[in-house]
């Protein structure tokens, strides 16, 4: 009796060659012969791979993202996706591990990507840290509102360049740049040219006198809008005097965001324009069109919440479109009064002093919407919401009878929320905060 049927020598071969045309295809595709024959891009795969490990060891708890989250109200989904509850059925420790599960598959698969890089069998390497730029890219995007940074948007838009992009090195060169060049727009405020946000706080700027904060503030927007451009310069001096202000620079905030904003960012820098930084002229414009588009939609992300009228530093409208980090200094008082149908009435109020906290109308909104969608004996609540940013007056910039009637538009201005033109009742002062 035959138990195993002879397997033709030709469709052997036929699959052998039919696995090395994808392996092929896939190298072609993804110009994944770029990174095989540059040691700059090699080291950019390293500093990519760790900073993947930075941000899942930040989010390997993380109730944000969790089937929890949406349980006792407390996530809140992008105002371009409204409904991101229906992706929310991950646990976390203690109620349950699915999402540790995740992230153990993911840090197996970034494992496999060292040791394929480590070999430079770099469409394996390529294939194993696949799917970690498809999960955070998801978690960022759509899963959650609340817990990305800018360091986050660092690291989708380096990684989609060297995972994606042909003219891989010339095109992570100029995107480091812009997103230096994008972040100062948003410092082009009293915040940063009188140096207010850091004046309110209670710390002050570290280590230095508070006399000196407007000179240190305007000579960091000065290097981001003309002193960046200088990373790409021909010119040894100009270029290594840019490297060592932005490296100083990174460094010394660390004091203030720790150390995962400076793990995406700084390896990049060094390797980019460090001490193998060399000189790259810019590729045929027919062969980069995806790069230059890629470049064209960081500038539209930046331009959003510019083009959506008001201060967005006070209607906080657009902002996490664009680059963010330090755009204000926050505090806010977030007011409730919930009308139920037996006639009670119960009274909540927030405050936040933290600077970090963004203090986003939109936040409070989603959470208040949320809970007049579940609570059936919730009639109507009133909301009032006041804001005060760099140290300036508190001003009333929501105030409504029924804030379950609210509806958000993510890309225009809501009138339910009050610019400076339409004359906000100013509520009183606030107290010194702190970065925290």
């Amino acid at each position: 009796m035959q138990f195993f049927r002879k397997v033709p020598y030709y469709s052997i071969l036929d699959s052998i060659t039919c696995y090395y045309r994808v392996m092929d295809w896939y190298r072609r595709l993804f110009s994944v012969n770029e990174i095989e024959e540059n040691k700059v891009l090699w080291l950019m795969f390293g500093a990519t791979i760790l900073s993947y490990f930075a941000a899942f060891n930040s989010w390997f708890y993380q109730n944000a993202t969790t089937l929890d989250a949406y349980l006792d109200g407390s996530y809140i989904c992008w105002p371009y996706f409204q409904s991101c509850e229906k992706f929310l059925f991950l646990r976390t420790l203690p109620e349950g591990y699915s999402q540790p599960f995740i992230y153990m598959l993911l840090f197996g698969l970034i494992f496999l990507s060292v040791y394929f890089a480590l070999k430079k069998d770099w469409v394996r390497a390529h294939m194993a840290i696949f799917p970690s730029f498809v999960w955070h890219a998801f978690t960022i995007f759509i899963l959650t509102f609340g817990i990305s940074g800018n360091y986050d948007y660092y690291l989708f838009f380096l990684a989609f360049i060297l995972l994606f992009l042909p003219h891989k090195e010339f095109f992570l060169k100029l995107t480091l740049v812009l997103f230096y060049f994008t972040a100062a727009t948003i410092k082009i405020h009293e915040g940063w040219v009188l140096g207010t946000y850091f004046s309110a706080l209670k710390t002050g700027l570290p280590i230095f006198p508070d006399w000196s904060i407007p000179i240190w503030t305007n000579l960091v927007i000065f290097m981001q809008i003309v002193g960046a451009w200088f990373l790409l310069s021909a010119n040894k001096f100009l270029q290594r005097t840019a490297l060592v202000f932005f490296v100083a620079f990174h460094l010394y905030s660390g004091l203030l965001v720790g150390y995962r904003y400076p793990t995406t960012v700084l390896p990049s820098i060094l390797i980019l324009f460090g001490p193998m930084f060399k000189y790259t002229p810019p590729p045929p414009f027919r062969s980069s069109v995806l790069g230059w588009i890629l470049v064209v939609l960081i500038f539209v992300a930046q331009s959003i919440s510019i083009l959506i009228p008001g201060d967005v530093k006070m209607t906080m409208e657009g902002n996490k479109y664009g680059l963010y980090m330090f755009e204000a200094n926050h505090q806010c008082i977030s007011s409730t009064d919930i009308y139920y149908t037996d006639g009670s009435i119960q009274s909540i109020e927030k405050q936040s002093e933290s600077s970090r906290s963004r203090c986003d109308p939109y936040s409070y909104w989603f959470r208040i919407k949320t809970a007049c969608e579940r609570d059936k004996e919730v009639e109507s609540i009133a909301w009032t919401f006041d804001h005060s940013i760099n140290g300036g007056t508190f001003v009333r910039i929501v105030d409504v009878e029924d804030a379950c009637a609210l509806k958000y538009k993510p890309f225009s201005h809501n009138e339910w929320i009050k610019t400076i033109e339409d004359n906000p009742e100013i509520m009183g002062l606030p107290v010194e905060n702190v970065y925290d």
